[in-house]
């Protein structure tokens, strides 16, 4: 199975160290140049930049042949992760794209392709035993980091944390 990644769920899964997910989910998981260069720039955090300077051997960074404009996801280098991620995805054949920007979301799905956010990824961690501390996880998200999401995320945080108590509940 193919899995073309965005910046956000990188970089955060950096930030709250529980990048050890992806191999354990998908096995390799391919990157653009575009988005380590971004996860390399000046401005982003230490450990993100640290991270990016030495990848694991599971990540395969490439850079897609031919990179569409999409206008709606910025121009230069203003949403030039997201266009080379879905350019990427959509070379590759990917089952899924690892994507948190909506609008990015948005052109990947009129594209054909499944996305997956960086609260689904933990979730499913969660859900095969990969992350034990699922609250603990997600408050360092929102704590810790300045991720964000989309207007319901309060109400998808609480489903979450409501499946994961029921999955402990089950196997004590």
């Amino acid at each position: 199975m193919t899995i073309v990644s965005n910046l956000s769920p990188l970089h955060y899964l950096v930030l709250i160290d529980r990048l050890h997910i992806l191999p354990r989910l998908f096995g390799t998981v391919h990157a653009p140049t575009a988005v380590m260069d971004e996860m390399s720039a000046e401005s982003a955090p230490g450990p993100v930049r640290a991270w990016a300077a030495s990848p694991p051997g599971w990540l395969v960074v490439a850079a897609p042949s031919l990179v569409e404009d999409i206008p709606r996801l910025g121009r230069g280098k203003r949403g030039a992760g997201e266009k080379a991620a879905i350019a990427l995805a959509l070379e590759l054949g990917a089952a899924s794209l690892l994507i948190d920007d909506k609008r990015g979301i948005q052109e990947a799905r009129r594209r054909g392709l499944a996305t997956a956010r960086t609260l689904a990824l933990l979730d499913r961690g969660a859900e095969v035993g990969l992350i034990d501390d699922l609250p603990v996880v997600l408050d360092r998200l929102f704590g810790e980091t300045s991720f964000h999401a989309g207007g319901e995320v309060s109400k998808i945080v609480e489903e979450m944390k409501e499946r994961d108590r029921a999955r402990k509940q089950s196997q004590a």
